[in-house]
């Protein structure tokens, strides 16, 4: 996957970033860890290649940023990084 910093952090193919409960399991783009039915979650649509929507836990949602920003504005990962604490 892939994500680059646009307005705010978010890609300019991104749609904004919004807090969510979550009504059912989901699965975190980022440490591929489920998303428990009641706990909160960061959601996005991103369309860089193609439609998708992307739910990750907040702390996950945070290293991304970090790591896009460490990378210069651009990031490609496989979901399964570490999960933050």
């Amino acid at each position: 996957m892939r994500f680059g910093l646009g307005n705010g952090g978010v890609s300019v193919s991104d749609t904004e970033v919004t807090t969510h409960t979550a009504r059912k399991q989901y699965r975190c783009e980022w440490c591929w860890e489920r998303i428990e039915a009641g706990a909160t979650y960061k959601r996005w649509r991103s369309f860089y290649d193609g439609p998708a929507t992307m739910r990750m836990h907040p702390e996950c949602r945070d290293a991304m940023q970090v790591a896009i920003e460490d990378e210069g504005g651009f990031l490609e990962w496989t979901p399964g990084q570490e999960r933050p604490t």
